[in-house]
């Protein structure tokens, strides 16, 4: 995925994230070590006679990526701070980086291994196809809460997959192709990738093979030897974490126009949310919404920020000629798939169109 960078540039802000960044360079790096006591550490929560307190509730977290990305420093970020508003009611432990492999976190928030997970939604879109709708989408994760477009993701999650949707916390930041060797295009205008050896993942694949791409699947951190090696030669990623991924010693061209968005996404496991206390659910709910907001602004200017200093060290920017045809392809070849994938399981497609019209602007 996604997805996601590490030491973030400096420059001005606009003020509704004033201060965010610092809040998250800021986090404590005890976290992990006070998460791995904690590792596996689920209070559970009776009901309280008349007169006691009710126990504060323990909520065990995982999370796909490295710790010096910024999804992952925005999820712990985000944990700390529902932590600290909830104390005494809910608290979030964050367990360690690769407890549970990325894509088996899904599954394990489904079956209640784990309580919650921040995730890109793409990881898990065998299971809800419906997913890439996030990550395809050209709107906003606020507009798509306000239009009704949050909800129907939502249900999705709670009748096929046990899961409770709490958001889309990284709206903003778009993926884009890099590469070793200057990128060549078709006589359509179109990226040619005959001959190249292009690193995917589950969020881009169905367009790079809809460009005609021989694709290696991999995860973020096997992609720097792969590179380093010649395993592969190009590989899409964020338009932030370059270089704190360190990929930008080996990639030095890099395609436009960007294309889908980051799609880390917080879900819960059903169960376990339906028998949070109310003033729980509403706490974490309340600030998953709120980092929807605040978070969008954020990826946007450190998204314009890392491209100036790729610029700056060297990197060349190339738009490809049919840029529309590129964008229509990538859109298009993802809501195939959640066609195939739907009819595969058996289940209706009707309302694919409406969820396009919700996360389309």
């Amino acid at each position: 995925m996604p997805s996601a960078a590490g030491a973030e540039p400096s420059g001005a802000r606009p003020a509704a994230v004033r201060g965010f960044t610092g809040r998250i360079m800021n986090m404590s790096v005890n976290m992990a070590a006070a998460a791995v006591a904690a590792a596996g550490i689920v209070l559970a929560v009776g009901a309280s006679a008349p007169g006691q307190a009710r126990a504060e509730t323990t909520l065990s977290l995982v999370y796909p990526f490295p710790d010096q990305l910024i999804y992952t420093k925005m999820c712990k970020q985000l944990a700390a701070e529902i932590s600290e508003k909830g104390k005494g009611l809910v608290k979030i432990d964050v367990l360690p980086f690769n407890s549970i492999k990325m894509f088996q976190q899904p599954p394990a928030v489904k079956s209640g291994r784990v309580d919650l997970s921040c995730i890109p939604s793409a990881f898990y879109a065998r299971s809800i196809p419906e997913n890439e709708v996030i990550s395809t989408s050209n709107s906003t994760a606020a507009k798509v809460r306000a239009n009704g477009g949050t909800a129907m993701v939502d249900e999705l999650h709670g009748k096929h997959f046990n899961l409770k949707y709490l958001g889309w916390t990284t709206s903003g930041a778009h993926f884009r192709i890099y590469m070793k060797d200057a990128p060549k295009w078709t006589a359509d205008g179109l990226l040619d990738l005959k001959g190249v050896k292009l690193r995917d993942n589950p969020i881009y694949g169905a367009f790079f093979r809809a460009l005609n791409a021989s694709t290696h699947s991999l995860p973020a951190t096997d992609v720097y030897a792969a590179l380093e090696k010649g395993v592969v030669d190009a590989s899409a990623w964020a338009t932030i974490g370059l270089p704190a991924l360190k990929w930008d010693k080996f990639v030095r061209h890099a395609v436009e126009p960007e294309f889908y968005q980051t799609d880390v996404v917080w879900i819960a496991n059903l169960d376990r949310w339906n028998k949070l206390p109310a003033a729980a659910r509403t706490l974490i709910q309340d600030a998953v919404v709120a980092e929807e907001v605040e978070a969008h602004a954020v990826m946007q200017r450190m998204a314009r920020e890392e491209k100036a200093l790729l610029q700056k060290n060297g990197m060349k920017f190339h738009t490809a000629p049919n840029a529309a045809k590129y964008l229509e392809i990538a859109i298009d070849s993802a809501y195939d798939r959640m066609v195939a994938r739907l009819e595969k399981k058996g289940r209706d497609t009707a309302h694919l169109q409406k969820l396009r019209s919700l996360y389309q602007e």
